[in-house]
């Protein structure tokens, strides 16, 4: 299969890996063979002890206009299919959510529906500021099922509930005040933007930073008020603490010397 027949592009700048949505002449739209490329690919690339970072990003006009209706359409016609269809996009969102590197989303054009649940589901979002949002789903007569446990939390239960409901397009700039998008560029400084934050991730601990993305997901379900969250948490830094890249970051540190994985 040539470059320009696959639906995801695999490359990689040092110890970062990129992974470039690849179907431009339908502005990304995710099919069947795009969903299962990224399934596998943050699985493995999350396990990978040379990969320290993952960036998702697109090539054409539009970052992602959402699944393939066609491929949509396909699957509702068939009852086994359309649940397991289900079931693998949940895997997408929830891969990218629990990988243990640090995903970054480099978004531009267009970013429709599951597309908003690829970023909503990563940690770090760049985005150009002309870039349009949507969870047009309510106007093709569905809803943003696989994708609601991450664009919730991305963007909050209020915001969620008129742009679920109305389906509008809104802009890059609302997304940024939601707190959906993290870095808001222009068309010409976003990739030196996210080469900056590159820049920062590549200065973490690795095993701290896996550690890090798991801590945010457990405690925004626990209850402040109940000593088990309490003890849990303490319990986190303790075996931290005391782990070997712990000693040498704070080694390092004290020696006014880079530690050994930002070297």
């Amino acid at each position: 299969m040539s470059e320009q027949e696959q639906a995801v592009l695999e490359t990689r700048q040092g110890n970062i890996a990129w992974l470039t949505l690849n179907r431009p002449h339908v502005k990304n739209a995710m099919n069947g063979e795009m969903i299962e490329q990224l399934v596998e690919a943050f699985a493995r690339l999350g396990n990978d002890p040379d990969t320290r970072a993952i960036v998702l990003a697109a090539n054409g006009d539009a970052f992602c206009s959402g699944a393939d209706l066609g491929y949509m359409m396909k699957m509702a016609q068939q009852a086994a299919a359309n649940q397991q269809s289900g079931h693998t996009l949940t895997s997408l969102f929830r891969g990218i959510a629990e990988c243990p590197r640090p995903v970054v989303a480099r978004v531009h054009g267009l970013c429709f529906a599951g597309a908003t649940g690829l970023v909503s589901a990563a940690d770090i979002v760049v985005a150009s500021h002309n870039v349009k949002f949507g969870l047009p789903e309510v106007k093709r007569g569905l809803i943003p099922a696989t994708i609601s446990p991450f664009v919730v939390q991305a963007m909050g239960v209020q915001a969620a509930r008129r742009y679920f409901i109305t389906g509008e397009t809104f802009t890059a700039e609302k997304a940024h005040q939601l707190g959906m998008v993290h870095e808001l560029t222009t068309p010409e400084t976003l990739d030196s933007r996210l080469a900056s934050i590159l820049t920062e991730l590549a200065s973490c601990a690795p095993q701290a930073m896996a550690e890090c993305k798991k801590l945010v997901r457990d405690v925004s379900r626990m209850d402040i008020t109940d000593d088990a969250t309490h003890a849990d948490v303490a319990a986190r830094l303790a075996a931290v603490r005391a782990s070997a890249e712990a000693a040498e970051g704070m080694m390092a540190f004290m020696e006014k010397r880079p530690p050994a994985w930002a070297r």
